[in-house]
């Protein structure tokens, strides 16, 4: 059985092909690991977590990185390998024991795990991982890896091997794949779009979903490495208000929240020691606009807002003073384009005369978010930045399903995202949904931005790479369609009472999480 697949994920990178060569552990290791880390020196068997989350559990979209999976998917799902808390050089195994790259570096032996079984009894084999990335690249897939999944042949070698062929450099983008595609079950698969059948290999089962509500995690008993999960239960309950959030921590009704405001989660843990804050993966927050139709067709009105908008109010009032306001989205590293930093500085001023001289005074601006408290709060100053320089902004507020099912068919019109950026420029490139050349979000292309696109990918990590991202960076910020506002961790708020809180790109490791005391 082979199908294509070329994959490379949003959220994390991997550069050194001597990483993946030597990638092999084994269970009792990582599991020697998790106990002697401090956050799970101390754990206690047993017990319940209770999580709050901003946005409501969405089983269909396993295959696909948000905040609405973020604390529960990768209890009941799991990867071949984890890059844990953005350490891309140091991936573990877990559905496959062990891996190695060819010599060419366009091939990959997998070695996967025996005795693992999904919750229905089911052996996982080789079949189940050709089954998964043949799902990733279906039309309904939400995966925002396609462009690279589509460009590799993966081949069953054995019951309990797999072999991946590239016609591209495998070492800069094999992990964060993997990482970032849960096996899924084929025999209850489709039972994930209504939520009816949510089967993995995972340490928790899933005993009871209701949409828009909550998803209880119960302990596999029959999970595959013996003395995990240390947990019993885990509840995630849905509380979009950060106020509610606040509420339920202090009152030991929830002990792990996401989706609070910067300040709020900045507030109860400044409050004394019961509460810590969380960093996960860098995201990058963006207002990206439409330029097929109305007032930002005009390149002119979009550099405008790239002066319209104070980036270090929303970085210190939403942010609390954290993350970066430089503008670009790539993180640092040999290729970061640092002479195109702040390309757009608050300029009022300057807005206001370049939408004069557009004769877009008065123009209305209508702009999309998911419906969370971090978003609604740029999106009001960026509203009052607009209104300030002459537009008329309206906010768009929609459930996380609405808003991603908008976006994906392209009917967005000018939107607020936000991104991983742990990538590495070319992963970027091919993966986030505002910048990748297939399955784009955005509403702008141009025969120049395909080519410097593809000019990215195809220097790789090579002598030209630094070149490559530099004249993308340059075109990007010239025509002024993706404005990225600031740069900042993910944020939480953990009890102290949890360990063992660890990330990988697709959400909690919670197999590993416990409670402390």
């Amino acid at each position: 059985m082979r199908s294509g697949v070329s994959r490379i994920r949003g959220a994390l990178l991997l550069t050194l092909s001597a990483v993946l060569v030597a990638g092999c552990q084994s269970a009792v290791d990582l599991q020697q690991q998790a106990a002697s880390g401090s956050s799970t020196a101390a754990c206690r068997p047993g017990g319940t977590l209770v999580v709050a989350n901003a946005q409501p559990p969405i089983p269909g979209r396993i295959l696909a990185q948000g905040a609405a999976n973020l604390f529960w998917v990768r209890g009941v799902f799991e990867t071949l390998l984890a890059v844990k808390n953005g350490d891309v050089k140091n991936p573990e195994p877990l559905l496959a024991s062990a891996w190695k790259l060819g010599a060419d570096d366009r091939s990959a032996v997998l070695t996967l795990r025996q005795g693992v079984t999904f919750h229905s009894g089911r052996p996982f084999t080789a079949a189940d991982v050709l089954y998964t990335f043949e799902q990733a690249l279906t039309p309904a897939s939400p995966s925002i890896d396609k462009q690279i999944i589509g460009g590799w042949q993966i081949e069953a070698t054995g019951d309990h091997e797999v072999t991946i062929r590239s016609k591209t450099a495998l070492s800069p983008v094999l992990a964060s794949v993997l990482d970032d595609t849960p096996i899924v079950d084929s025999e209850t698969y489709a039972g994930l779009a209504d939520g009816s059948k949510i089967i993995g290999t995972g340490p928790f089962k899933v005993e009871e979903y209701q949409p828009g509500s909550q998803i209880v995690l119960v302990r596999n008993d029959k999970y595959w490495q013996q003395g995990l999960p240390h947990l019993d239960r885990i509840e995630n309950v849905v509380i979009p208000d950060s106020t509610a959030q606040l509420a339920a921590l202090r009152s030991s009704r929830a002990q792990l929240a996401g989706g609070l405001t910067t300040q709020d989660a900045q507030t109860v843990t400044r409050q004394g020691d019961q509460f810590q804050l969380q960093d996960t993966l860098q995201a990058a927050y963006s207002l990206v606009l439409d330029t097929t139709s109305g007032v930002f067709a005009d390149k002119t009105v979009r550099q405008a807002v790239g002066y319209a908008i104070d980036r270090d109010r929303i970085k210190q009032q939403v942010f609390g003073g954290l993350g970066t306001t430089a503008g670009l989205i790539w993180p640092p590293g040999d290729t970061y384009p640092k002479d195109l930093e702040n390309t757009y500085r608050y300029d009022p001023a300057k807005a206001r005369q370049l939408i004069q001289q557009a004769g877009a005074t008065g123009a209305a601006v209508p702009i999309t978010i998911i419906n969370n408290p971090q978003l609604q709060a740029e999106y009001q100053i960026i509203a009052n930045n607009l209104t300030d320089v002459g537009l008329k902004p309206n906010l768009v507020a929609l459930a996380a399903p609405d808003y991603q099912a908008r976006l994906a068919a392209q009917k967005g019109g000018n939107y607020l995202s936000f991104r991983g950026v742990a990538d590495t420029p070319s992963l970027i490139a091919q993966t986030n949904p505002d910048v990748r050349l297939q399955g784009a979000h955005r509403q702008f292309g141009s025969p120049e931005y395909t080519a410097l696109v593809q000019g990215l990918v195809e220097a790789g990590s090579g002598p030209d790479a630094a070149k490559a991202v530099h004249d993308l960076t340059a075109y990007m910020l010239d025509q002024a369609v993706q404005h990225v506002v600031v740069t900042t961790p993910g944020i939480m708020v953990r009890s102290t009472a949890v360990g063992g809180t660890t990330f990988t790109s697709g959400g909690l490791l919670s197999r590993e999480t416990c409670l402390v005391r």
